[in-house]
């Protein structure tokens, strides 16, 4: 039993180090803010999928040519390895849904606003909607890094969003995507810092030769 804990302590030391290089941040910085391209150019939203299908690859491309020349790279590898089907993985898999529900529902929406009357209080509340959502990518890094600190990611999207929501815009689909803009631009923002604090910390290991 001890050594599963251990295990896991290991694994989430090494994530959180992994975190520290802010990449993570302004890939998520950069998708929000080109969100409102969608409604623009309703096909664009089959990018929306690459990063929720291929984000771990696209991360694992990047730090190979910043990240880990730097820190290094360790890998844990267990002969029988078994899913945990937790609490939190199981909120996980219901947020991931609801993103995927909801990235399809306004497709839909932005396809045929013109045949329905009056979609101003659903523009109106997706802002608050997508906040609570983030709770999923909140709980997921908790449980990957053990820092109880990513809570305030969810805690601000979701206030951020209740905000865009209950504040009243001429335009419904601009409060909408102000939200988006503004919430990237902090996320990027804050990659960034993070980014330039990593490199600056963490400066190239240089390799011997023999």
């Amino acid at each position: 039993m001890s050594e599963k804990i251990n295990l896991k302590a290991i694994e989430q030391k090494t994530y959180n180090e992994l975190m520290k290089d802010g990449i993570t941040e302004i890939l998520i910085g950069v998708i929000l803010i080109f969100c409102p391209a969608f409604y623009i150019a309703p096909f664009l939203v089959v990018f929306y999928f690459i990063p929720i299908f291929f984000g771990n690859k696209i991360l694992t491309f990047i730090r190979e040519r910043t990240t880990y020349p730097r820190i290094g790279r360790v890998e844990l590898r267990l002969e029988e390895e078994k899913e945990d089907y937790s609490i939190k993985k199981t909120i996980l898999v219901f947020f991931l849904f609801l993103v995927i529900v909801i990235s399809i529902t306004l497709s839909i929406m932005f396809i045929v606003e013109e045949e329905i009357q009056d979609l101003s209080i659903l523009y109106k509340w997706v802002p608050f909607g997508f906040g609570l959502i983030m709770f999923g990518p909140s709980l997921y890094l908790i449980d990957k890094t053990g820092q109880k600190s990513y809570y305030l990611l969810g805690f601000f999207s979701a206030v951020l969003g209740l905000i865009f929501s209950l504040v009243v815009f001429s335009d419904a689909k601009f409060g909408l995507f102000l939200y988006f803009i503004v919430f990237g631009i902090l996320i990027l923002v804050l990659g960034i810092l993070r980014f330039a604090w990593f490199v600056r910390i963490y400066p190239v290991i240089p390799i011997e030769e023999e």
